[in-house]
Formats: C-alpha cells, sequence, structure tokens
C-alpha cells in the first residue's frame, strides 16, 4: 500500500510539474499585438482563424502583404480551403502561397528569412496558435533577427487536443534543442 501511495505522490508531482511549465509555453505563451508590419505570415496549416487574422491585419491597413504556407497532405487539404480565396484569387494586396522546404516551422522560418532578404523588408508578423506560439519564436529568431510580432489565432481546442499538443510541442522542444542555426 505504502508503494502505491508513493507511486501517487510522484506521478501527481509530475503531473503537477508538466502543468507548471507547459502553461507558459502552450496555454499562455507570450504574443504581441497585431501592428504594422512589412508582411503578414501565416504558418501551417492555414486554418480559418488564422487566415482571417491575417486578414484582418490587411483591411486595418497594418501591411498589405500576405505570406501562406500551404502543405500538401490529404489531412492538409481540409485546412488548404481556408486559404484557397486567398491564394488563387486576385487580391488587393500581395499574398504569396507557397509549401516551404521542409514542411515543418523550420522550414517556414528559411522561407520567412529568403522573402525578408528577398523583399528587403524589415518586419514580419506570424500568425500561428497558442501552443505553437513559443516553439515558432524560438525557430523563427535562430532564422532571422529582425522584428518579428508573434501573435496568436486563439482557435479554440478540445481536451484532447491540447493533451495532443502538450506532448507534441514539448518532443517537437527536444528536436530544436538538439538542431542549431536555421
Amino acid at each position: 500500500m505504502k508503494r502505491l501511495v508513493a507511486v501517487l505522490v510522484v506521478l501527481g508531482a509530475a503531473a503537477v510539474l508538466v502543468a507548471l511549465v507547459g502553461v507558459p509555453l502552450y496555454v499562455m505563451p507570450a504574443q504581441d499585438e497585431p501592428r504594422a508590419v512589412d508582411a503578414v505570415y501565416v504558418i501551417g496549416p492555414p486554418t480559418e482563424a488564422r487566415m482571417e487574422l491575417a486578414e484582418s491585419m490587411i483591411e486595418d491597413g497594418l501591411t498589405d502583404t500576405m505570406m501562406v504556407s500551404i502543405g500538401d497532405s490529404v489531412a492538409e487539404r481540409d485546412l488548404w480551403d481556408a486559404a484557397a480565396a486567398a491564394c488563387d484569387e486576385p487580391q488587393d494586396f500581395t499574398v504569396y502561397c507557397q509549401m516551404p522546404d521542409p514542411f515543418t516551422t523550420r522550414g517556414e522560418a528559411r522561407w520567412m528569412r529568403d522573402m525578408v532578404e528577398h523583399n528587403e523588408w524589415d518586419s514580419v508578423a506570424v500568425v500561428t496558435f497558442s501552443p505553437h506560439l513559443t516553439r515558432t519564436r524560438v525557430i523563427m529568431e535562430r532564422c532571422w533577427d529582425g522584428d518579428i510580432a508573434y501573435l496568436s489565432s486563439e482557435e479554440e481546442l478540445d481536451p484532447w487536443y491540447w493533451a495532443y499538443h502538450y506532448a507534441y510541442q514539448s518532443a517537437a522542444f527536444i528536436k530544436v534543442w538538439l538542431e542549431d542555426g536555421c
């Protein structure tokens, strides 16, 4: 019985530690308010909420350029519909749609860096969702040390999806720590 209690205490302490570390990293990460930038960049997948935030920045006159990271997997196709209008139809603003190589956050950061250099931009706003913001910040800043605003699309997530992203983002952070540079 004492052994069971000890195991439960250890598991409880581990759960509290995961929550204490995870909440500021994934649930309430540091984020910026929309502001004037040279381009707004929707990183994959281009969900409806992410696209709406980017489009609202354009409508509010904060930028006239949008970048959209798109994938080609079957799972991504449903989400791609949210970006199809911006990418496939003529717009009153400049839009770049591309699948970064590789289609990872690191590939997205490299594409951003290349676009910044090619277009001589000084600032970019990167749009993703809360669980991904902290890791995005680390990776983007490895690729470009310019002015980047990090925006959360404030997407509603089911509890199981939060649990999944706690695990996924934590494992992905290990990969980030093992890598260096852009």
